[in-house]
């Protein structure tokens, strides 16, 4: 668990606070190229593209502002951001292919409401999506997003190849996190992030002037001021099926994310609230709304910034609020998206690749904490081997077009076939347990006893720990009671029985 420099309900210093959101929007306005790569699927013109980005800007931030707001059942109250999501773009390039950016609008707004559906049924649901499946989201969340950055540090990611100025500002941005955040003061540590991020981009611009490319350096940034509404929201059936996996697929990255703030800001943190759990994934859905009725692609919490959080310490409330407010001002700004749009993806990348490794280090270590038994173990392994091999099995399979579109998300797959295979091994589990034992058989047994019982049900670690310790104790203290008490025929016989009972 990272150290907490301010807690959720925190007041850091406004530099601290707007540094720090900051730093939160350059590291999520990487996931900007999902609403441009589904612009660009509906043949979208330059100038629409830039207005359909600026609106999800807009998303992004009143979908963080929700989210923080943590008051009367709406929020988590928690620093995480939104995003518009990768889940979702499949689905969203589908449709958007064959009813424009209005059927992709019509179709989030579906996926939002069907997401506020989900956050209602959080207590039924406890049982489908147990800690063990949380704990796998988090690391695949973690891999997925260290896998994209350093995409888009060597230029494997959308954006394509990168020549060779980029690749070497991405190196110089990741080497500079990796050295403020390990030898860097505790006040710059926290800005690690901010800071690689500006040294790359600088770094960048000095290398593009020195090679004689200085537009390069600066982008191509277009000042198109923004428009609303772009389409009338329109809802093709044909498409809903897969819009609606993405809101499952969205709750359950929610619970994952808002389960490892809750980890990170607890440190005496046991299991998940599910209340607040509930309140953070009807905040995420509303944001989905939002999202449509703005007619953009869908969004959800972002990983990325439980990451950075877990990286820098920093978990106040506050700097999400300034983050929220931060996208809204950028979405209505004049060129803001083609500003974002100028700094190279590979340095963006290099800050991404740096946040997922704390993601990654907070499911495996949410996994550590739970007794894994052979049913959690083929769970927990079927999740990660089909996330690796969704694309392969895409090529293998003949699958119809709603296969297709899953398999092109390879996160959304693995869910879905860890829901679906707890769901069909949990049968057959007991929730209460009964066995004989007697004194003369000893600890051993009781403990074989909670053990195997709690491995079958995932519980904590700690908690059959502790619960052995408890039983070791019954079991000598049974023992002794079951011993025949000895004759007091004299007082030597009275001290032998007090030395013994003592």
């Amino acid at each position: 668990m990272s150290s907490i420099t301010y807690a959720v309900d925190a007041v850091p210093p406004l530099r601290i606070t707007w540094l720090n959101a900051l730093q939160h929007i350059s590291l999520s306005a990487v996931t900007l190229i999902f609403p441009r790569i589904v612009a660009e699927a509906a043949g979208a013109d330059p100038e629409t593209i830039t207005r359909y980005v600026s609106l999800a800007m807009v998303a992004m931030g009143i979908g963080t502002l929700i989210q923080a707001y943590g008051k009367r059942g709406i929020g988590s109250g928690h620093l995480l951001l939104g995003h518009c999501t990768i889940l979702y773009v499949p689905f969203a390039v589908a449709a958007a292919q064959s009813g424009g950016l209005g059927a992709v609008a019509g179709l989030t707004i579906a996926a939002g409401l069907t997401e506020m559906a989900l956050s209602r049924c959080i207590r039924a649901l406890r049982a489908y999506v147990p800690p063990e499946i949380i704990g796998v989201v988090i690391s695949l969340l973690g891999i997925a997003l260290g896998v994209f950055g350093l995409k888009l540090m060597i230029g494997a990611g959308p954006n394509g190849p990168v020549g060779p100025n980029e690749l070497a500002a991405a190196a110089i941005t990741l080497a500079t996190i990796i050295g403020v955040a390990i030898w860097g003061t505790p006040g710059l540590r926290s800005l690690a992030v901010l800071v690689g991020v500006v040294t790359g981009c600088l770094a960048f611009a000095v290398l593009e002037i020195a090679s004689g490319d200085a537009r390069a350096a600066t982008g191509n940034i277009e000042f198109v001021a923004p428009a609303w509404p772009l389409f009338a929201p329109s809802f093709p059936v044909a498409f809903l099926p897969g819009f609606l996996i993405g809101a499952l697929a969205c709750f359950v990255r929610a619970m994952a994310d808002l389960t490892a703030c809750q980890q990170l800001t607890d440190p005496n943190w046991k299991s998940p609230d599910f209340k607040a759990i509930r309140a953070g994934t009807l905040a995420d859905g509303m944001g989905c709304v939002v999202a449509g009725v703005l007619g953009v692609l869908g969004t959800n919490t972002y990983s990325g910034s439980v990451g950075l959080a877990a990286a820098n310490g920093v978990h106040a409330r506050r700097v999400g609020i300034a983050a929220g407010v931060g996208w809204i001002a950028l979405g209505f700004i004049p060129g803001a998206a083609g500003v974002l749009y100028a700094i190279p993806a590979g340095i963006l990348g290099a800050a991404c690749f740096y946040s997922a490794t704390f993601t990654l280090k907070t499911g495996i270590g949410m996994l550590s904490q739970r007794l894994i038994d052979a049913r959690r173990t083929l769970v927990i392994g079927s999740g990660i081997v089909v996330s690796v091999l969704a694309t392969d099995i895409k090529g293998i399979l003949h699958l119809p077009s709603l296969g297709q579109q899953l398999m092109n998300s390879p996160l959304a797959t693995a869910m879905l076939a860890a829901l679906v295979l707890n769901a069909v091994l949990r049968l057959g589990i007991s929730r209460n347990i009964e066995a004989r034992w007697r004194p003369g058989d000893g600890s051993a047994t009781l403990k074989e006893i909670v053990e195997t019982n709690g491995r079958l049900w995932g519980a904590r670690v700690e908690l059959i720990a502790r619960a052995g310790n408890v039983l070791e104790e019954f079991a000598a203290l049974a023992l002794r009671l079951m011993q025949p008490e000895p004759r007091l025929g004299s007082n030597c016989a009275t001290m032998r029985s007090a030395c013994r009972c003592s």
